[in-house]
């Protein structure tokens, strides 16, 4: 009994196991719904994000357009080189920024509805059991 009184030692604080040995009752679980963020646009239902990244890539593709105009118009390398590595490189990488934000963005939005969807099977199926509860014990 020694043992298995060290091995709970590791496992559950005393403190707990002295609330449980003297009667107390545990702190009640919470809710499974999680709570809300405090702003709104950072719930992963929001549209918010996915918004935000489409202006993203409109911009690197508006830096892109930009930079080719300027390089279009000139003939030498060495000045086309600056307009390359300032407009061109930095709207690219906003435009692959800006895809990974919409694409974050849908994937939390599809985890939101599916644990809603799941949330509500939870709901209907606990009703479904205590309606077939309820009828298995009127008719015995």
């Amino acid at each position: 009994m020694e043992e298995d009184d060290d091995m709970t030692d590791v496992l559950i604080p005393r403190s707990t196991q002295r609330g449980r040995d003297c009667g107390e009752t545990a702190l009640p679980a919470r809710d499974a719904v999680p709570a809300r963020p405090r702003l709104s646009f950072l719930d992963p239902s929001s549209m918010v994000p996915t918004y935000v990244g489409i202006v993203v890539v409109a911009v690197g593709f508006a830096l892109i357009a930009i930079g080719w105009a300027k390089v279009a118009a000139l003939t030498n390398v060495a000045l086309q080189l600056p307009y390359l590595v300032s407009a061109g490189i930095t709207g690219l990488a906003l435009v692959m920024c800006g895809l990974i934000i919409v694409n974050v963005a849908a994937k939390r939005q599809d985890a939101a509805e599916r644990a809603r969807q799941m949330q509500q099977l939870t709901g209907v199926l606990a009703e479904l059991k205590d309606a077939l509860g309820s009828t298995g014990e009127d008719g015995e």
